[in-house]
Parts: C-alpha cells; structure tokens; sequence
C-alpha cells in the first residue's frame, strides 16, 4: 500500500498532471493570503497549496476509495494516517518544484507559445471546476493556478535535463527474467516458536539421496515432470518462479544464479545444495523477452531515481538549509484540506 501510494504522488509530480511553475518569490496580490509555510523566498499561500492537495486527493480517492485518509500505517516505529503522510509528501512535492524552477535558467529552459497556451487551457479549465466556496475558502485566483501549472512544467523539464545528463544503458543480461522450476529436497524446518531448525548429517543424506534418485527419474522415465517428483516425495517448497539475474543472487548466492543462468530452455540441473537443502533446477524460460524489457524500465527508472535524489539533495541545501516540515508548516491550515470528505458531502 505504502509503495503504490508514493508512486501515484511520484507520478502527480513529474508527469500525470503535466503542472509546474515559473512563480518563485511572494507576490503582491497575495500577501494577505493564508501562508502555510515559508520555503527560500516563497510564501506557499494556501491556495497553491490547496491546488497541489486537491489533484492529489481526486486522483488517490479515485483509485483507492474516499476512506482511504484515515487508514493507519505502520512507518518504522510510528503508526500513521494516509491523510497525515499525503499532506507531508504534497509539501515535499512542491518544494521539489521550486527548487527545480530555481535551476531552469542553468539549463536554458523556456516555455514555446505552444507550451504556453495548453498550460493556460489547462489552467483555465482546472479553474472552472472549482465551485465559488472553494475559490473564497482557498484565496484561489486564476494567477496562482496558472503559476503552479507553469512551475510543474518548468519543473518536469529541468527533471528531464538533469536526467539526460547521466547514460542510464542496462544491458539486456543485466535486466534478463527467466522463469525456471525449482524443486527442493530441504534440509531443515520450521519450529512452532518460528525458529529454523536444521537437518542432522543423517537426515540431510537421506535428502540427498531423494535427489539423486529424482534426478535419474527425470533422466530415465520420459514424461517424468517435477510436479509428479513433488508429489511422490511431499516435497514442501518446489514451485515456478520468475527472476532476474540480481534477485537469483539475492535468493540463492551467485555460484548458484549462475548455475541456474546457464541452463537452456528445457535443461534440468545437476542436484547443487544451498542453505536451504538439495536442489533441482529446469530451465522453463531462459530469457522472458516482455519481462525483461519491462524490468529493463523498471532498472532505468529506479537509477534515475536515486541519481536525481543525489543532485536533488545538494540543491535543496542550497535553497533552503533551514526549512523544517515539522516546524516550518502551519500543520493546522494544512489540515483544513478535506482529505476525509464524501461524495455524499
């Protein structure tokens, strides 16, 4: 829950919304407006605030249900509120955005007329979906909603010209799934305390010996399947499973991944032991050629990732050494955001 939920506010941030801005310090049509804090020279006023929460709770509610806001997590030793830790990571967002506007001059970023235009339609329309209690509610003008639009587009540029400068290649060995049959004679078991306990030497040798004669059925009675093996020795823990590379090396140690790496489609295994008991392996996919390119994304988008958070890191310091959400944001205006309305409200 906790991931999906980061990664719908990652998405609202860089690209679903297509939003960003150019406005950076206090304006003065706003400084009478409700501050919900102070970040570098901006007031984030409620209602920019208010337009970030509001995409953000249309989208979750959407996807998760309206009572979603006061189910509570476990965060390491904390319990928290989904409406709680979307408040925190809608401040984060936007702080985000700043600071990425703040560096557009550095990469030579610019809105065309184009850009321009669809940021004012879209603006515009957002605009129209407010109700007029939500506009005096939130000291929302048609300026400040223009102002994030054109920020998170500004934003998500920048994002991209800092990406492009770092080579992201994954080689397809690198990013290879396969999908393999593993059936396992194993050498220990689980107490009633939840504590493992192994297989004497005397035990462990009668495993081994399963796992020779199941090798020699498979070699010598054709139409011989691991799931008939499985079946005539109880065998707890053999199924299929579909990996990469990294995660067979998580799983079972390297010498062992590359054992199973490099069987061919079909191929069966000699029997190889690992701290789980006596093993036999059958190739049933070497190379998932759909998983692979998917995983291939999912490598690239998590080193993007963790490269941007580096580069990221040291601008904000720069921006804002200072800014504390804990004790920089007004968490009661923050609050009055309806996180935990109804459609029946």
């Amino acid at each position: 829950m906790k991931n999906q939920y980061k990664k719908i506010l990652l998405c609202f941030m860089i690209g679903v919304l297509s939003l960003c801005t150019a406005c950076g310090s206090r304006k003065n049509d706003e400084d009478q407006k409700r501050v919900v804090y102070h970040f570098g020279d901006n007031d984030i006023t409620y209602g920019e605030y208010y337009i970030y929460a509001r995409t953000v709770y249309e989208d979750y509610s959407k996807a998760y249900g309206n009572g979603v806001w006061n189910l509570e997590l476990s965060v390491g030793d904390e319990i928290r509120t989904v409406r709680d830790m979307t408040i925190e990571d809608i401040i984060e967002d936007i702080n985000r955005v700043k600071v990425l506007v703040s560096h557009a001059e550095d990469y030579d970023i610019a809105l065309s007329d184009t850009e321009k235009e669809d940021i004012e339609n879209k603006a515009e329309d957002f605009y129209k979906g407010l109700t007029d209690k939500d506009i005096e509610e939130a000291e929302i003008s048609k300026d400040i909603v223009l102002n994030v639009m054109t920020e998170n587009v500004i934003a998500s540029k920048v994002y991209a010209q800092v990406l492009s400068d770092y080579d992201f290649e994954i080689s397809d060995e690198e990013a290879r799934m396969i999908t393999f049959y593993d059936m396992v004679f194993e050498c220990y078991e689980l107490e009633k305390d939840g504590s493992v306990k192994e297989y004497t030497p005397e035990k462990k040798a009668v495993q081994l010996e399963k796992a020779n004669e199941a090798l020699a059925s498979l070699a010598e009675e054709e139409g011989t399947s691991f799931k008939d093996i499985a079946d005539k020795y109880h065998l707890q823990y053999s199924s299929e499973y579909t990996m990469s590379k990294s995660e067979l090396i998580d799983e079972y140690g390297e010498s062992v991944a590359n054992n199973i790496l490099s069987l061919s489609d079909g191929e069966v295994s000699v029997v190889v032991e690992t701290q789980y008991g006596y093993h036999l392996f059958k190739m049933i996919k070497s190379n998932n050629d759909e998983l692979t390119k998917d995983n291939k994304r999912q490598i690239i988008i998590s080193k993007q990732k963790e490269y941007f958070n580096g580069v990221y890191e040291d601008w904000v310091k720069h921006y804002d050494s200072h800014f504390n959400i804990e004790k920089s944001v007004d968490y009661e205006l923050a609050g009055q955001f309806p996180f935990e309305k109804t459609d029946k409200q």
